[in-house]
């Protein structure tokens, strides 16, 4: 709930532009009630027994997974959004968690949405995040990817080549200071 509540503060804070797949933010919002609900009842109909090493990997995502996330929303600031938007003035940001990765609130929310059926034993439900919610956050992701190639050219093209999506495998890249 805090998280929510963070996000959507930082969202209306947020200049407004052109929604693009409008659809998906209900269909994640949607998923994402499926997850928490879905392991929580798992949890209480099945009663197996906790398995702490799966619990204390799915607390540890859920920790990295909300700071990433907290990070990213703190770094676009103004152009933070729950929703794809591109804007007018929309600026290409480079700096901060984003020289190391284009994408890193999808990144957390990748790993958040696995950890949290990890922190309940909840193997159908992971079976959820991992089956349906991942692949409609890589199907949104191309969308934004091509919204902003669109948007900024070259300039995004040469981002692209130099700072990986999701995980930051290669070593640190200096921004590009009229990019920022």
């Amino acid at each position: 709930m805090a998280e929510r509540t963070f996000e959507r503060r930082y969202s209306q804070r947020a200049v407004r532009g052109e929604r693009k797949m409008d659809w998906s933010f209900t269909a994640f919002h949607t998923l994402h009630v499926v997850i928490y609900v879905g392991t929580a009842a798992e949890r209480l109909w099945f009663q197996r027994p906790v398995c702490w090493p799966v619990t204390v990997v799915g607390l540890g995502l859920f920790l990295i997974s909300a700071i990433v996330r907290f990070t990213a929303i703190r770094t676009l600031g103004k152009f933070w959004s729950l929703h794809l938007e591109i804007r007018e003035g929309h600026q290409l940001i480079r700096g901060g968690i984003y020289q190391y990765v284009r994408h890193p609130a999808y990144a957390a929310i990748m790993l958040e949405v696995l950890a949290i059926p990890l922190v309940g034993n909840a193997y159908a439900a992971l079976a959820v995040a991992a089956g349906l919610y991942i692949p409609l956050l890589f199907i949104r992701w191309r969308r934004e990817e091509a919204e902003m190639v669109a948007k900024f050219g070259r300039q995004y093209e040469r981002y692209r080549q130099e700072v990986p999506a999701f995980i930051p495998w290669r070593g640190r890249v200096q921004p590009d200071v009229q990019s920022k």
